[in-house]
């Protein structure tokens, strides 16, 4: 069976964009809380998946990785990547 997330990719045409965002391991809430393994981390009851980039870069296997942008946002600040891959035609 394959990963859940993969399931989201069923209606996508081939050459169709996917795009997400991530709280990467360079946040500074990474490696912080409670840790529940994969590198999840939870705070103020929010469990987090923080995500290194070779985690993205197997994600997006069989894909056409286009760009991973990094951002922050709010006070802390969080660190964020924007990933943006094509399914290929």
């Amino acid at each position: 069976m394959p990963p859940p997330y993969r399931l989201l990719f069923c209606d996508l045409r081939p050459g169709g964009t996917f795009v997400y965002t991530v709280r990467h391991t360079g946040d500074a809430h990474y490696g912080t809380g409670t840790a529940h393994g994969d590198d999840i981390y939870e705070h103020g009851g929010f469990a987090v998946h923080f995500f290194p980039r070779a985690l993205v870069d197997t994600l997006a296997e069989g894909w056409s990785l286009d760009e991973v942008h990094a951002f922050e946002e709010g006070d802390l600040p969080r660190r964020l990547w924007r990933v943006t891959q094509t399914l290929p035609r």
